[in-house]
């Protein structure tokens, strides 16, 4: 009797695996076929992707995806449209920008499209201001990971395909998504946050304060020096030149006359200026990069109607800057940054903040 129930329990053991077996499989299978988040495919015709989530789609654009130029940066680049860059550039591009992103996480990702034999002929990237000085390998502290959609473990994709909350809010939005009579979102309207928020004077000078009144330093440390142009080569330079086929458009962020607001306030005005100026020798040494900075169009930095906020502009600006940027308008070169950098270094030290707040 002992040894029949031993045997019934056995029965009933691998009956349990094989079934719990059978329904993960078959629920994987539904996540690996419909794939969300375009770890495996790009998007099958019969479904409508909603594309909404940048750190967790961005990877999969970049592999699966068919292009030939890519739109990359920070929320800065967000609000470019993929219908005017290829139409300016007679290319094909996706935009995959990461809000926040740090210098590694952004060239981390070009990696990824090089790595998949994508053959590219475009890059256009914004290089943030406030991102200069930060260190090499740095990501943004406030986020999330998803590290296992950045790998090749295959092991790791068990994270993804036998994901609860993938496969109910992910697979399962696609499907409704899709029933809903929706189309795949467009690169025109991914991340695109231009409609849900006003511009103006107001605004900007509403979301922001400037503190106390301190003194900053004119003066780069060796320290400081070395840690930010061991960013530019490590996470701008060097895959120029690894990939010398591609043309790399890269810009400056040129946010408002109220960032420059709080630099002055702070003293830290020279000291960016400075930065910015070291970046810029370092970048120039590249041919295949052509370098941009808006920051000397003072009518556009002034004119606080095109911004949010401080730093952010309108989806107009990201308009004049893929055309600026094709007709070569505020291109850095080795003959003329020198005058630029002294244009900027007297106008932000002299121009009269206090006439901001009247």
């Amino acid at each position: 009797m002992m040894v029949e129930n031993g045997k019934a329990y056995k029965i009933w053991l691998i009956f349990t695996i094989v079934l719990t077996m059978i329904i993960l499989v078959m629920l994987a299978s539904v996540t690996i076929y419909i794939d969300p988040l375009f770890h495996y495919h790009a998007p099958l015709d019969r479904f409508a992707y909603p594309i909404h989530n940048e750190r967790y789609q961005n990877d999969g654009i970049t592999r699966n995806f068919e292009y030939d130029s890519i739109i990359t940066g920070t929320s800065m680049t967000e609000n470019f449209k993929k219908t005017e860059a290829d139409e300016i550039f007679d290319a094909d591009f996706i935009k995959v920008p990461y809000s926040g992103g740090t210098y590694k996480e952004i060239n981390d990702n070009l990696k990824r499209a090089y790595k998949a034999a994508k053959n590219i002929r475009y890059v256009i990237r914004c290089l943030d201001y406030s991102l200069l000085n930060t260190e090499k390998d740095a990501y943004r502290e406030d986020m999330d990971y998803p590290f296992y959609l950045y790998n090749d473990n295959p092991l790791d994709d068990l994270n993804y395909v036998l994901n609860k909350e993938v496969l109910f809010t992910q697979t399962g939005y696609v499907i409704d998504y899709t029933k809903a009579g929706n189309q795949t979102t467009s690169f025109d309207d991914y991340a695109n946050w231009n409609a849900g928020f006003t511009f103006g004077a107001e605004t900007v000078l509403g979301t922001y304060t400037l503190g106390e009144k301190t003194e900053g330093s004119c003066t780069l440390t060796e320290k400081e020096y070395d840690r930010l142009i061991g960013n530019i080569r490590q996470n701008v330079t060097d895959l120029a030149d690894e990939y010398p086929e591609t043309v790399f458009y890269y810009f400056f962020s040129p946010y408002s006359i109220c960032y420059w607001d709080k630099l002055n306030n702070t003293g830290m005005t020279q000291w960016w200026i400075n930065a910015e100026k070291a970046a810029i020798e370092e970048i120039l040494k590249h041919p295949n990069i052509r370098l941009y900075s808006f920051t000397g169009n003072y009518e556009l930095i002034c004119n606080l109607d095109h911004y949010k906020d401080a730093g952010h502009y309108g989806e107009w600006v990201n308009s004049w800057i893929l055309k600026w940027m094709h007709e070569g308008k505020y291109l850095l070169t080795k003959d003329n940054y020198q005058e630029y950098i002294r244009s900027i270094r007297e106008f932000y030290s002299s121009y009269d903040y206090t006439s901001l707040r009247e």
